[in-house]
């Protein structure tokens, strides 16, 4: 600014009215009318008039709209989410601006007992000869120990010092303007302006104003950063009390060091936390916050190892802020291996000691400080990728968490190690069920199961083995495809259900390549036929000589005709194959035989069409699973002269049961369906007891073969007993 705000020329002091920003509080110090009026009266008697020019009122404007954004620019950074030591910074550069004052200081105390007073801020303060002082500056600062006490914003004058320390007072030359910055009540700080003497006593009561109101200001941005910091606080505790939880939540080591990575990595709000543990001499990568599992064959875990268990081994902290230059030897190579291969900028690597119990009468949390001779159990390693500084914020929350984790750590290493604890944790709630009002509740369920034990391994039941077949008839006639050929007619319906007799046509083939080979015969026969007529003739009007040559000529020709028959006499009972004929009587059970066949190329021995005879006996055939034979092999041998009875339903008549006799058990085993290896079981029955149209081939069976009895236990569980069983023999 261009003008004093304390001289009798300044603008401030000319004008009549004070400056006022957009809120209408006065922030500038200003006179009455009156008080004006009284000063041109003694000016005119002392000298002569002096009219306010143009420029002149254009400076005081000009002023005042100064004035106003600076107060405009302190109530904003008031708004702003800063720490204290930047909004002081700013509030009093612009309040020593605001009054063109000499200097200015901020005295702050966060306790009512704490003495003196904290400086936090000054500006220009060199100027007021007070550091060049001592006894000065202990006048003085007992002048603002009794500001605090007396809790109101007042005007000191210059060199006002009684020259006691004790009463205190203003031992320089200028005038002070003290104001207190006070929360709920309480003063916690006072503003200090240092203001050249010679104002009116209207004029200081105006910088008095001012001050007043930016002290406003500044308890409103102290009561906000207040407010602020109880929320932080309040979310930190929140976030302490899920990491306590979470970390003594079970008693596994892989559990806490998972909950102390990842929690903690959230509680310290760094980039990455892991957690090692001790295994003899060395330190082992447990956990790593953001890995569920770590690749222990990484060269970064295994330079991460390495530097954990340098510092164990020497039970100091380590804070790495990018500066190996005082770091022991061993721990330098360490971390230099490490940083190239994580490229972290900060590393602190804090030993983890197994704590010992405290007495009741002794501070836990003194004790759990890492700075016993205790046994190292781990280490807690924090990185920052991006930033190198730590911050003393960082620190403690990083020490917070060391004391909470090696707690956790330890106590968790020294369950796991008890030699079979998960039996004796069942033994342990085992006895817990027999102890007060539960004993009762426990003998009668004990004795429910007893009970229900006895009743399984004593009662006798019916032990059957189940097994699915299909039905087949005893006998049945396969017609297959004698020669390759064409079915040309089909003589049988497509119902299946065509009755047909002995040697009665069933279909007709044809056969070009047949046909041709028995055309080609009759046509060799024909043409020898010929040359032997030839032959005879020539024996008896040829010449004498020529005779015996017509003769051997006649005699090939003989033969070969007879040749040629016989192999016309195969190709023409061949050619009788192409008629298929029903060897037996009976009934042709295929399904669609015209649609599947007529026009259709056959080869050699495929399948046509099945027979079966009307009173042939129907049977049924059950794939018996390999694991239940030797079951079925005893029961076979216990019965001896006996068959053993057989229950089975058909699939197509569900509800109603049948009871047939076990004939015969295959010894051969083969893959009839997904039950893996199955041997074949024929099972006779009474075919008059089911309806003829259900008797057809490959009707689905279910079928339970009876063998005595066992108990109701074994008989309903004896597949997972001999699975137990197999498994055991290899166990043990």
């Amino acid at each position: 600014m261009a003008h004093d705000p304390t001289t009798n020329d300044s603008p401030l002091a000319q004008t009549s009215s004070p400056a006022q920003p957009a809120h209408g509080m006065a922030y500038a110090p200003s006179t009455s009318n009156a008080d004006a009026k009284a000063k041109r009266s003694a000016k005119r008697s002392a000298m002569r008039k002096v009219d306010l020019s143009d420029s002149d009122a254009a400076l005081v404007d000009k002023t005042r709209a100064q004035i106003r954004e600076l107060v405009a620019e302190v109530r904003e950074l008031s708004q702003k989410n800063c720490t204290a030591d930047e909004f002081y910074e700013g509030f009093l550069t612009r309040i020593v601006t605001a009054l063109a004052s000499v200097g200015g200081a901020v005295w702050v105390r966060e306790t009512q007992e704490q003495k003196p007073a904290k400086l936090q801020c000054h500006v220009n303060l060199k100027q007021t000869a007070l550091n060049q002082n001592p006894a000065a500056q202990q006048i003085h600062g007992k002048l603002i120990e009794r500001m605090f006490d007396a809790r109101e914003a007042t005007l000191v004058p210059p060199a006002t010092s009684t020259g006691s320390a004790e009463a205190g007072g203003n031992p320089t030359d200028h005038l002070l303007v003290i104001g207190p910055i006070a929360i709920d009540g309480e003063v916690v700080g006072l503003v200090e302006i240092f203001q050249r003497p010679g104002a009116g006593p209207a004029t200081q009561r105006g910088y008095l104003r001012f001050v007043l109101q930016m002290c406003e200001i500044a308890s409103e941005f102290l009561s906000n950063l207040q407010l602020r910091s109880f929320q932080e606080q309040q979310k930190s505790w929140g976030q302490l009390e899920r990491f306590v939880q979470l970390i003594h939540r079970k008693l596994d080591v892989n559990d806490t060091v998972y909950a102390i990575s990842n929690e903690g990595r959230r509680l310290i709000d760094c980039d990455r936390v892991s957690v090692a543990t001790m295994q003899g001499k060395r330190c082992v990568i447990k956990s790593v916050s953001g890995l569920d599992a770590i690749e222990r064959r990484s060269e970064q875990v295994k330079t991460l190892g390495r530097l954990a268990t340098s510092v164990v081994q020497s039970r100091k902290p380590l804070w790495y802020e990018g500066d190996r230059a005082n770091l022991p030897p061993t721990i330098e190579k360490r971390i230099q291996d490490h940083v190239e291969k994580s490229h972290a900028r900060m590393i602190a690597v804090i030993p983890l000691l197994n704590v010992q119990p405290t007495p009741l009468d002794e501070d836990p949390f003194e004790r759990a400080k890492p700075a016993g001779g205790e046994p190292p159990v781990g280490a807690l390693i924090i990185e920052q990728l991006n930033e190198s500084t730590v911050s003393p914020t960082l620190k403690e929350r990083v020490e917070v968490v060391a004391t909470h984790s090696q707690t956790a750590l330890a106590n968790s290493i020294d369950h796991q190690s008890i030699f079979l604890m998960p039996l004796w944790k069942a033994v342990g709630k085992l006895t817990q069920q027999f102890r007060g009002r539960k004993l009762i509740r426990t003998a009668t369920i004990a004795g429910v199961l007893a009970a229900v034990v006895g009743f399984l391994c004593l009662f006798p039941y019916p032990f059957s083995l189940g097994a699915r077949g299909s039905l087949v008839p005893e006998s049945q006639n396969e017609i297959y495809a004698q020669l390759d050929g064409i079915l040309t007619d089909i003589k049988v319906s497509n119902t299946g259900d065509s009755i047909v007799k002995e040697g009665e046509v069933l279909a007709t083939m044809a056969s070009t390549t047949l046909e041709l080979r028995i055309g080609d015969i009759e046509g060799r026969i024909a043409e020898a036929k010929s040359e032997y007529q030839i032959a005879e003739t020539g024996k008896t009007t040829g010449e004498a000589e020529d005779r015996e040559a017509y003769t051997y000529q006649a005699a090939r020709a003989a033969r070969n005709i007879e040749n040629l028959e016989k192999e016309l006499a195969v190709q023409l009972k061949d050619r009788e194959l192409l008629t298929v004929r029903a060897p037996v009587a009976g009934q042709v059970v295929n399904w669609q035989v015209r649609q599947n066949l007529l026009r259709r190329p056959v080869r050699f021995g495929q399948h046509l069409m099945t027979i079966v005879p009307p009173d042939t006996q129907w049977l049924i055939e059950l794939e018996m699973p390999e694991r239940r034979l030797a079951h079925l092999s005893r029961a076979m041998q216990d019965s001896e002269d006996e068959f053993l009875k057989v229950t089975f339903a058909l699939v197509s008549w569900p509800g109603k049961e049948f009871e047939g006799e076990l004939l015969s058990l295959d010894q051969k085993l083969d893959v009839y369906s997904d039950e893996g290896n199955a041997a074949l079981v024929r099972v006779r029955f009474q075919n008059d007891e089911v309806p003829s149209e259900l008797l057809r081939s490959g009707t689905r069976v279910t079928g339970k073969v009876q063998c005595g009895s066992r108990p109701i236990g074994y008989a309903m569980f004896y597949e997972l007993i001999e699975t137990v069983k197999s498994k055991w023999q290899f166990w043990f």
